[in-house]
């Protein structure tokens, strides 16, 4: 029998009330895809509410709250069963957890695509990727090799970037004796695994007595933690609500560099965790909108005008880790030498200058660069698609123009 007491009926409006809170989600004009937007911004909100609760109630951490649900969704915790297309195969490279996605296609030796899987240094693993990877390589006819490297906070900067270099470095030293051609190496990754990968080329780039990577693949990557008032950072934090805006940088940043408190967070959101002298310093040049095409120069415009030059102490106290350009590598001073690059970029993505500026950095450098920005994309358009989450409309247009560009650099 329905319940009509006026309790009863109160009750039912909180709860519809409470679920319209949660699920709407206003996306800003020109996203493309919105039911997957609104969906991935959904889900996005619900883990941090449950991870909330969960830290009040003194029962989890956010982090393992958000580990523990994108794991539910996005990865069943086993390798996916080979098939006519394709062969998955699990090793240990000098100590660390890879899993190779081999096309049944692929030449032998293979050329080879090592990926850094994104998460903000803190969720998502190898799992998490089984169905993007598997499609990579189908596609391309490439193996593609993801790296299983250990998580923030538990295992800050610079544990990540140091286990997917052994990695690495494990690759182009025994390709052989994966059926992989050591001369013929790419490294790739998305977001924070954009970062990992643009470190570790910085990183080869210096090493002399290995092979060369042949190029770096690198989708909407984190690159800076300097500012967060880039003009992307400013004009599209809403582009996609609580899925990537710069709270979560913050904590991910904060994650990834060890110290993540209150206050370090609230600093780092605010913009407030640089001093007036580092500002000021050549280092602000690194991260210059001048640097971007001019369609996006004047959205941080309103900005010039009432700059907050932050807090000294915490300023003095990150100093060296922000800057260090394998934490950070838009703060690398000289980018000549490294991988020639593609990189991918999501119009609507607060990340969108870090990839931009860091492509024509490197062009300044006399790097092969080529840059694709997704138009109407939101962060994460490459890989979030499972279950009730269609495929993004670019993601097919997008891996055409990365097979085309790996085909000639692979030659």
């Amino acid at each position: 029998m329905l319940c009509l007491t006026l309790p009863c009926l109160v009750g039912v409006a909180v709860v519809f009330a409470g679920l319209s809170y949660v699920a709407y989600m206003p996306q800003m004009d020109g996203v493309v895809d919105t039911y997957q937007a609104r969906t991935i911004s959904t889900f996005a909100r619900v883990v941090r509410i449950v991870g909330r609760v969960a830290e009040s109630l003194g029962l989890e951490t956010p982090d393992n709250v958000a580990r523990a649900m994108t794991d539910f969704i996005l990865s069943d915790n086993a390798p996916p069963p080979d098939t006519d297309h394709l062969k998955v195969e699990d090793y240990m490279f000098d100590g660390v957890p890879v899993r190779l996605y081999r096309p049944t296609a692929a030449a032998d030796p293979s050329p080879s695509v090592i990926y850094l899987h994104g998460g903000g240094w803190t969720i998502l693993h190898i799992d998490s990727f089984d169905d993007t990877l598997s499609d990579y390589a189908v596609t391309s006819g490439y193996v593609f090799i993801a790296i299983e490297y250990p998580l923030a906070p538990e295992h800050p900067f610079p544990t990540p970037f140091e286990t997917c270099l052994t990695a690495i470095l494990h690759v182009l030293s025994q390709a052989e004796s994966y059926g992989l051609d050591a001369e013929r190496v790419a490294v790739a990754g998305d977001s924070a695994g954009g970062n990992l990968a643009a470190a570790v080329s910085l990183k080869l780039a210096e090493l002399k007595h290995v092979p060369g990577l042949r190029f770096q693949w690198l989708i909407y990557p984190a690159l800076q933690a300097f500012t967060f008032k880039t003009s992307s950072y400013l004009s599209k934090d809403n582009a996609s609500p609580y899925f990537n805006d710069r709270a979560t940088l913050a904590h991910y940043w904060c994650n990834y560099m060890g110290i993540n408190t209150p206050r370090m967070k609230e600093a780092f959101r605010t913009n407030h965790h640089t001093s007036r002298k580092l500002k000021q310093s050549i280092y602000a040049s690194y991260v210059d909108s001048k640097l971007l095409p001019k369609e996006y120069r004047g959205d941080s415009s309103q900005e010039t005008q009432n700059l907050d030059y932050g807090d000294e102490e915490i300023s003095n106290q990150i100093e060296k880790v922000i800057l260090n350009p394998y934490f950070a590598p838009l703060m690398a001073p000289d980018l000549s030498g490294v991988a020639p690059a593609f990189v991918v970029t999501a119009e609507f993505d607060i990340l969108r200058d870090d990839g931009l500026m860091y492509a024509q950095r490197m062009k300044d450098a006399g790097v092969d660069v080529v840059v694709y920005n997704s138009q109407g994309s939101i962060h994460g358009f490459m890989s979030i698609f499972k279950g009730l989450i269609p495929r993004y409309k670019d993601i097919d247009h997008t891996m055409a123009l990365f097979v085309k560009y790996a085909r000639e650099h692979f030659k």
